[in-house]
């Protein structure tokens, strides 16, 4: 009798540890389960090894940078200055590109180009305006094909191709704060006196690079990797008032953005 309660005894106490054994089991089961779904989500998370550019008006880290450009900025359109820019502009394009500007009164347009620029042979425009109500220069783009508008920087990425092209020179800021610190915030009193100048000067273009004779290629940089050839369709931007310098930009359709590709600098 002695001997089947100890019997009885050893056997509860095997099943207890064989018991604790499995919930550890399983438990240890459940946390490996855990670690490997979380390991696959940091290796399925997609990365964006792009650097998109951010426009320097809309960058946290400029903000003391911009403020004086920005009063500069209004006291022009203060002056009915770039509203004078304006009016002699608005006649040079069509009427529907009017009726944009007049269903949005806040941009002042400042510098225009037509041509085709999101594929080949379509009716496509860029405008630089003036936002009165957020103070800044905005670069917008029109597409023909689709009949939309749309903010560079914002609506359209931009990424800088010449970043990490030796071209050996440099400009602070996007080309939004470029213009208007080159043809606008650097001539304000030459502009006070006289905008006849100013309009007779073509800050930005579309065109074909290779065939324009402002472009001296020999002595520009192209981005790493950058074709060479078909340089038509080219979205390009004066970033000097007094030097033969531009910034050019080609567009993707597959990521809708575009690549600064091409730039050049005292190319004269």
């Amino acid at each position: 009798m002695r001997n089947k309660i100890v019997l009885v005894i050893f056997t509860l106490l095997l099943i207890s540890c064989n018991s604790k054994q499995g919930d550890n089991k399983v438990t240890h089961a459940e946390n490996t389960k855990k670690e490997v779904t979380k390991d696959n989500n940091l290796k399925t998370k997609p990365v964006d090894s792009i650097q998109y550019q951010i426009s320097t008006y809309d960058n946290p880290e400029d903000a003391d940078q911009i403020s004086k450009e920005k009063e500069s900025l209004k006291r022009l359109s203060e002056k009915n200055i770039f509203l004078d820019i304006h009016n002699k502009l608005i006649q040079k394009i069509n009427k529907e590109q009017q009726s944009f500007f007049q269903t949005n009164p806040d941009y002042e347009l400042l510098s225009t180009a037509k041509g085709s620029l999101f594929q080949e042979n379509s009716n496509d425009f860029v405008f630089i305006v003036y936002d009165k109500k957020n103070l800044k220069i905005s670069i917008l783009l029109y597409n023909g094909t689709t009949n939309t508008y749309a903010e560079l920087y914002k609506d359209i990425k931009v990424v800088n191709g010449l970043k990490n092209a030796d071209c050996n020179f440099y400009s602070f800021g996007t080309l939004d704060y470029q213009f208007a610190n080159e043809f606008l915030v650097s001539n304000e009193e030459y502009l006070a006196k006289s905008t006849e100048s100013y309009l007779e000067y073509k800050p930005v273009k579309i065109t074909d690079i290779s065939k324009d004779q402002d472009f001296i290629l020999k002595d520009g940089c192209f981005a790493k990797n950058a074709s060479k050839t078909n340089l038509a369709n080219t979205l390009c931007f004066a970033t000097s008032a007094v030097y033969n310098n531009w910034d050019c930009l080609r567009y993707n359709k597959t990521n809708n953005t575009f690549l600064i590709f091409y730039g050049q600098a005292f190319a004269d």
